[in-house]
């Protein structure tokens, strides 16, 4: 009764959702896309913040997170070669704040936690959901960006089915006791089923044995930023990223598998481009 009510639960927040992404797309195209990504991204890095940072006293170095971690997105939706010189600027900034911040404390593993937290941040909610952004911008990207989601989501969905009907083996027990090695495989079977839907009524023009295939590949990246979250989460001993979305906890914990999966999309579409052109 109780996983019933939370995949009821699941699906009236993830159909919330969907109606506000189809709306914003409906009544501003592409830029209400754009839009609904920033906000994402804005929200997980706040999410972010109450993980990695959990236990970080200092409002100075915690809001140095939130805007370098947002303008590594903006500058990277730009310009990729751009966004990596100030991924690392930005990350240069907040070890010369947090040395000056934290040098009189004389608490090395403090400082040298920040540092490797800050590293990870700025990649995980700054650099990856540009990937994403620049998606859309590629030829027919509302097409790939649909994709994305539905190979994602998908195979979020199978692998939580299998994982609940035929479940017996675990994967990371440590890391996410739930999953198991059926779960898995049902995760990439819904993610292949999503993309061969998306191949023949969006993409029909592009090679199905290509399409597919990224999309088994895509969606199996995408369940370890299902992993990778978990394991922040654990170690922050922290349950979910936030509470916006009921059933599924924050914007982190919905779209953890898109960050993993939008460069794989990304690149899979650059690769097939220039093979055509």
């Amino acid at each position: 009764m109780t996983t019933w009510k939370s995949f009821l639960t699941r699906a009236a927040s993830a159909l919330v959702a969907l109606a506000i992404i189809f709306a914003l797309y409906y009544f501003l195209k592409i830029p209400g896309l754009k839009i609904i990504i920033a906000f994402a991204v804005a929200l997980s890095v706040w999410e972010l913040l109450g993980i990695l940072f959990k236990n970080e006293t200092s409002k100075t170095l915690r809001a140095a997170f939130f805007i370098l971690s947002f303008f590594v997105f903006a500058v990277s939706t730009m310009a990729l070669n751009l966004g990596a010189i100030v991924y690392a600027i930005s990350l240069i900034l907040l070890t010369i704040i947090s040395l000056l911040k934290l040098h009189n404390t004389g608490d090395l593993q403090r400082m040298g936690k920040f540092q490797a937290n800050a590293a990870l941040g700025l990649m995980y909610v700054g650099l990856l959901p540009s990937f994403a952004f620049r998606l859309l911008d590629q030829e027919q990207g509302i097409f790939w960006f649909i994709y994305l989601l539905a190979v994602v989501f998908a195979g979020d969905t199978m692998a939580y089915a299998f994982g609940v009907l035929f479940g017996k083996h675990k994967v990371m027990p440590s890391v996410s006791p739930k999953k198991t090695w059926e779960g898995s495989l049902g995760g990439i079977l819904g993610s292949v089923v999503a993309g061969t839907i998306c191949w023949k009524y969006l993409l029909p023009e592009f090679s199905g044995y290509f399409i597919v295939g990224l999309a088994a590949v895509s969606g199996y990246v995408g369940q370890f930023g299902d992993f990778f979250e978990s394991l922040l989460k654990r170690v922050a001993e922290v349950k979910d990223s936030g509470k916006i979305m009921p059933g599924h906890g924050g914007v982190l914990d919905r779209i953890d598998g898109v960050l993993f999966a939008s460069p794989v999309v990304l690149l899979g579409v650059v690769i097939l481009s220039h093979l055509l052109s």
